[in-house]
């Protein structure tokens, strides 16, 4: 049985404009407000509870202008001792240009699992050379790449699923308007896909208590590979402030449909005199 429960991809899906990505708007959340901040979510599926933690958080990058946003999940408990402890990250390297925009430079993802001193790490890495116009890919093992593919990037590069989220959220592909179908250019199985989002009005909403209405719920289809998914089908509810606090990825192979939630912050203590 396969744990990819990795739902807090989840949360940091996206997409763009209704048939192609529209010009820049104003933002609504940028990212520079994320910088600093880590969210934790609780994961779960069927009548188990917090099987896995998510956690997304966002640092300044190497040089001024630049970000690096960091999604990790992790098996707990029995289901940890079922998946030889596995992690599963993704790490992006983005920058932010003159209209806003945030665009890829580096992007890997990695699993990790097995016991102490036997560890293996095995992952995939993209780097953007935006001056020759070009995305290199391969595959790592242990850290260590292997011989890679070089694609061509036309027109708009495509994103990663970590940048395209934040472009989302900050309304570079213009405002959360429900009924709205957006679509993003996005790195895929085969290269170059895309990614496509509705923000669902209340009367196309599923019938799941999980999801309070007062707030946005954008459905997401992404490269089913990257949930092992049978569809690619997710949804994000973000709540009036457009913070990612709930999603369910639909249909993950072997497990059905996973449930995560952002994880209450603890109440403040007080010292009594």
């Amino acid at each position: 049985m396969k744990y990819r429960v990795w739902f807090c991809l989840w949360l940091l899906l996206a997409a763009s404009g209704s048939a192609v990505a529209a010009p820049a708007a104003a933002p609504q959340v940028t990212i520079d407000s994320w910088v600093g901040k880590e969210l934790v979510y609780d994961i779960a599926f069927l009548w188990f509870d917090r099987i896995a933690e998510g956690q997304l958080a966002v640092s300044p990058g190497p040089r001024p202008g630049t970000y690096r946003a960091l999604l990790e999940a992790r098996t707990l408990g029995v289901a940890a001792w079922v998946t030889s402890d596995r992690v599963q990250r993704y790490e992006s390297l983005m920058e932010a240009g003159p209209d806003g925009r945030l665009r890829s430079l580096s992007y890997e993802s990695r699993i990790i699992k097995g016991p102490e001193g036997k560890r293996k790490d095995r992952g995939k890495r993209y780097l953007f050379d935006h001056e020759k116009g070009q995305v290199s890919y391969a595959r790592t093992r242990d850290g260590v790449p292997g011989a890679a593919t070089v694609l061509p990037i036309q027109g708009t590069p495509p994103a990663d699923i970590l940048t395209a989220f934040f472009n989302f959220q900050a309304g570079v592909y213009g405002p959360l308007t429900p009924g709205e179908t957006y679509r993003i250019l996005a790195l895929a199985k085969k290269g170059v896909g895309w990614i496509d989002a509705e923000v669902l009005p209340g009367e196309k909403w599923p019938a799941k208590e999980f999801f309070s209405k007062n707030g946005t719920l954008v459905k997401v289809r992404v490269d089913p590979e990257v949930f092992e998914t049978k569809d690619g089908i997710l949804y994000i509810w973000f709540d009036q402030a457009l913070r990612p606090e709930r999603g369910i990825v639909e249909n993950v192979i072997g497990l059905g449909s996973i449930y995560g939630s952002e994880r209450p912050l603890p109440a403040p203590t007080t010292n009594n005199p």
